[in-house]
């Protein structure tokens, strides 16, 4: 590591860099756990961000929507897409700004593959938490930012320039070790700092750092193998990272501790396929 800066610091400043993005959908986030949303609320949360803004605008009277005429407002423009609609896209946004323009090269991986890898994954989990009886925004939200360990350490590779692409391991249990060896922690770790940087709450990050053994969370949470399922998912319908290969399966012991069926889960497939394709519909036209 750099000479004079411990590796919390190395990875705070790594994380700053990164875009702001997150903090506008966590501000999203807020405000769509309150009991009575307000239109006006999840406008004023979009409006801090322009571009999006005006990505929400131009949806709101494009073929994607079906009602030509411009909207008067923002929040006209919000209330015609709906609420749930615009959070999806908010933070299907973010993840773009967050992954798209940055490729990781030590894991082998491009943005795009990130992305649509982070999306899939967000469908899948808010669709399990629904299930599961879990709050399903917040599924979305660790679905989408599941992947922002592996941006800081990136970022610590490009700093150390370390340019091989030493995380290309044929299993994800090989990847960790490679990782801890190479950095001193973890792409699963590191998420406790970026969500912190963020201001995501803590128990947050938990569910990311064991969901690849959920039997090893020591407080068992049901989020953690809901998001090794949410993996699975995406696995199966061909949105897997290479270097995760083999490292999901909806095994009796995950399946027991997220409170579901094999049918579940199962059925999981077909209707994440169904959100994530509709996000990706709705994404072209802005």
């Amino acid at each position: 590591m750099s000479a004079g800066l411990s590796l919390d610091s190395q990875l705070s400043n790594i994380a700053s860099r990164l875009s702001p993005a997150p903090r506008v959908f966590r501000r999203l986030s807020m405000v769509m756990r309150e009991p009575q949303v307000r239109l006006d609320e999840i406008a004023a949360c979009v409006q801090i961000d322009a571009a999006l803004a005006a990505r929400i605008l131009k949806l709101a009277c494009s073929a994607g929507v079906g009602i030509p005429d411009p909207p008067g407002s923002l929040a006209e423009a919000i209330e015609r897409i709906g609420l749930y609609e615009v959070y999806r896209l908010v933070g299907a946004a973010m993840a773009s700004d967050l992954y798209e323009r940055k490729a990781l090269p030590i894991y082998g991986l491009t943005g795009d593959d990130i992305w649509r890898n982070s999306v899939t994954t967000a469908a899948a989990l808010e669709s399990l938490c629904r299930r599961a009886g879990e709050d399903a925004s917040a599924g979305y939200t660790l679905g989408l930012l599941r992947p922002v360990g592996r941006l800081l350490l990136q970022g610590l590779a490009d700093e150390e320039e370390i340019r091989e692409r030493g995380a290309r391991q044929p299993t994800a249990a090989l990847v960790a070790a490679w990782e801890f060896n190479t950095f001193g922690t973890t792409s699963t770790e590191a998420v406790d700092r970026v969500f912190q940087f963020w201001g995501f709450p803590a128990s947050l990050s938990e569910p990311v750092r064991h969901h690849f053994a959920p039997s090893g969370d020591p407080s068992q949470h049901r989020t953690t193998a809901l998001l090794h399922l949410a993996c699975w998912i995406t696995a199966e319908l061909g949105h897997g990272l290479s270097i995760e290969r083999h490292a999901w399966a909806p095994s009796a012991s995950v399946l027991a501790q997220a409170g579901l069926t094999l049918e579940d889960a199962v059925r999981g497939v077909s209707r994440t396929r169904s959100v994530a394709d509709r996000i990706e519909e709705l994404l072209r036209h802005i």
